[in-house]
């Protein structure tokens, strides 16, 4: 059984095709959202354009001690001001427009001001105030959003300031989605719903990843179809369930049967120890997780998001360090990854009842990593893994969590 950290060098060593393809930045911009950049974008003008007001005010000629200036003009957002303005004099303006070289800009608030005429508070005089100067946040040339970068809205408006009008971004793979058991859909005694599959179709949809679900029950017949449709139109094939050490579990051994060469399976991890991980000579991926909800959601973002990240350049969710709210222990061999929430500015883990136990996990802003083997103390830093796709916070406390309550691992 291969630790977590080898089991990540092996993700890592997968070796696959990226490509890329030229995508122009314009409305709607939803289909760029979530796509990795392969090339960097560079400012194709200086930013800001201009020395810019950033407050609504006047923009004076400082005269000595002089507090009184009179008001020669006005100078709106988005026009410029071509007279001179003498040493006495001012100018009204707003935010946002140029400012004339050598003039500083005071507040309105900080002003008494009337048709002609405007006072100054003293100590608001003070050269070179309240302007973004020309060229200060990117120099014409300069590199603002770097190859691998991905794509959400503040970035999207950075490259639209850059003056980019098209993006070259990787082409993200295609992933087969194949959850496997008879339990699964079944209206018997028995049954159980299918949350893995929405859940991995949501995760893939965060990404911009395309995807198609399908279900195998517990033969070989259907499994085997499930693998080969996914191996025929896929770059990676993600299956749910039949990769532990029950009698039906039967993805290993037909994988092998398809060609696919097992690169590891069974990880020193809780949740997620039975994950296999395979590539057929074709180069399709195949990513084996268990069957149990929590177990779906941690192998998702700690192999699948950056296994798909491969193929875009290497992008991969990054870890937070934060501290412990309280003392927390892992007493087993194996590293855990508890689902977590962030309170106060510090990590806590949600009350839950083991890797089957997804309501805990919906209440959760990510997960909490602890070493194995190991005693943390309150403060102590971890790291932690923020959930995809939704915001820290945006859960909101379990129904009847105790945070006082005893360790349930």
């Amino acid at each position: 059984m291969l630790s977590f950290e080898e089991a990540q060098s092996k993700l890592d060593s997968v070796n696959v095709d990226s490509r890329s393809e030229i995508l122009p930045l314009k409305s709607p911009f939803s289909s760029l959202l979530g796509r990795v950049l392969a090339r960097p974008v560079h400012a194709i003008s200086d930013q800001p354009p201009f020395d810019r007001a950033t407050m609504d005010g006047y923009a004076v000629r400082l005269d000595g001690d002089r507090r009184g200036f009179s008001v020669v003009g006005t100078v709106l957002a988005g026009q410029g001001f071509e007279g001179p303005v003498e040493p006495g004099q001012a100018i009204r303006i707003m935010t946002g427009a140029p400012c004339p070289r050598g003039l500083t800009v005071v507040p309105v608030e900080r002003t008494d001001n009337g048709e002609t005429t405007v006072q100054i508070e003293p100590d608001a005089l003070q050269p070179g105030k309240n302007i973004a100067w020309q060229g200060q946040d990117a120099k014409e040339g300069d590199a603002v959003l770097s190859a691998g970068c991905r794509l959400g809205p503040a970035t999207l408006s950075s490259a639209a300031m850059a003056g980019a009008r098209e993006l070259e971004c990787f082409v993200p793979p295609r992933v087969s989605i194949v959850t496997t058991g008879d339990e699964i859909g079944s209206d018997g005694p028995a049954g159980v719903r299918n949350s893995n599959g929405p859940l991995l179709e949501a995760f893939c949809a965060s990404l911009q990843v395309p995807h198609d679900p399908m279900h195998a029950k517990d033969n070989r017949r259907d499994v085997e179809t499930a693998l080969a449709a996914g191996l025929e139109r896929a770059e990676i094939v993600v299956t749910v369930g039949g990769v532990s050490m029950g009698t039906h579990d039967l993805v290993p051994s037909i994988a092998e049967s398809l060609g696919f060469q097992t690169l590891f399976h069974h990880v020193a991890m809780k949740p997620g120890k039975p994950l296999l991980l395979a590539q057929h000579p074709d180069g399709t991926v195949l990513l084996g997780l268990p069957g149990n909800p929590v177990s779906v959601l941690a192998t998702a973002h700690l192999f699948l998001a950056p296994l798909i990240g491969r193929f875009q350049g290497g992008w991969r969710p990054n870890f937070l360090s934060l501290p412990l709210r309280q003392a927390q222990e892992c007493r087993g061999s194996r590293r855990l990854f508890q689902p977590a929430q962030i309170l106060e500015g510090a990590v806590e883990p949600v009350n839950w009842n083991g890797s089957g136990d997804f309501y805990a996990a919906a209440f959760a802003d990510g997960l909490m990593e602890l070493p194995p083997a190991s005693s943390c103390k309150a403060g102590e830093f971890v790291r932690f893994m923020p959930f995809l796709g939704q915001s820290v916070g945006e859960t909101g406390l379990r129904p009847g969590f105790d945070p006082t309550a005893g360790d349930c691992c």
